[in-house]
């Protein structure tokens, strides 16, 4: 089974969705961090301009690279406390203890610190501050995975800005999102989680891959799950957005007839224009088709609530 199932049956609604963050919880690791690790070695190797953006506006390339610092060195001496196991500090540099292998490239001069910071953990690190008109911008971001959108097309932008093309945020969430980013406080972070179904398993996707042939169901089909955090930096202020993305097969449902009957409730209960922005039009009939075809056993009463599952799908 899926290690987050984030779906829920019944009337959609957008929710901010938010609980308190664990602090020894704020990075998480996994039988699946290795793999992600080298990928996103990968991406930064052949991709570093679509994978990492810093905005040179306001408020100011010194403010976002030390708000940066500020988040690599939190990072680290989180990863030194929580994670003794796959993190330690030999001769000034990042190690993995269990081969000795250093996390940070040797030549980093010019590397931006939210850079370095992403390339220590799975999940993709987004900072924000404030300009002079007090608005809250992503200003620095490294962004391996993406889930159908552009880094570029989002960085130095306001958060209301970047959430605008999701269907009915701003009437429905976007004063509650606004309010929790103010009083987020640095000594009680938040974490959250986000569902899709998608017709391609990769991790970086900024655009729908392109297919030759409609996606086989369940094969190409996947659960992709994000399980997100909000910390402030308590010196700059910065608020940390962190992306940690799971991608499981479809197809890991086959013997779970509660978990299949949940995610074909919350596919059907989906508005059209969320399921479209989702990418899901085309795609939702074959998948309701099989998550409650034959092979799905009819569940005993309503569905049950799955072990990790943490309230209705947010945005």
């Amino acid at each position: 089974m899926p290690r987050y199932l984030p779906f829920e049956p019944g009337p959609h609604r957008l929710r901010v969705g938010t609980r308190t963050l664990d602090p020894a919880t704020w990075v998480e690791l996994g039988p699946d961090a290795d793999a992600q690790l080298a990928e996103k070695r990968r991406l930064l190797a052949g991709r570093h301009a679509d994978v990492v953006a810093v905005a040179d506006a306001d408020p100011g390339p010194a403010a976002v690279r030390a708000a940066g610092r500020e988040l690599l060195d939190t990072l680290v001496g989180h990863l030194l406390a929580h994670h003794p196991e796959r993190y330690a500090l030999r001769g000034g540099e990042v190690v993995d203890p269990r081969d000795g292998a250093a996390y940070l490239p040797a030549e980093r001069d010019g590397l931006h610190p939210v850079d370095l910071a992403a390339r220590l953990v799975p999940e993709d690190l987004c900072l924000h501050l404030p300009g002079r008109d007090g608005v809250l911008r992503l200003v620095a971001a490294s962004v391996a995975f993406p889930s159908r959108w552009v880094l570029a097309e989002k960085v130095g932008r306001p958060v209301a800005e970047i959430h605008a093309p999701v269907p009915g945020y701003a009437a429905a969430i976007g004063t509650p999102v606004d309010r929790v980013l103010e009083r987020l406080d640095p000594a009680r972070g938040l974490w959250r989680l986000n569902g899709s179904v998608l017709d391609h398993p990769a991790l970086f996707q900024p655009r729908r891959p392109h297919r030759e042939a409609p996606p086989r169901v369940p094969d190409d089909v996947v659960l992709r799950v994000e399980r997100q955090t909000l910390r402030r930096m308590p010196v700059s202020g910065a608020v940390v957005f962190t992306i940690r993305t799971h991608v499981d097969p479809l197809a890991a449902l086959d013997g779970d007839a509660g978990a299949r009957a949940r995610v074909a409730g919350w596919l059907r209960a989906l508005p059209g224009d969320l399921a479209a922005y989702k990418g899901l039009g085309a795609l939702a009939p074959a998948v309701l088709a099989w998550l409650e075809g034959p092979r799905a056993a009819p569940a005993q009463g309503p569905p049950g609530r799955h072990p990790l599952f943490t309230g209705r799908t947010p945005v």
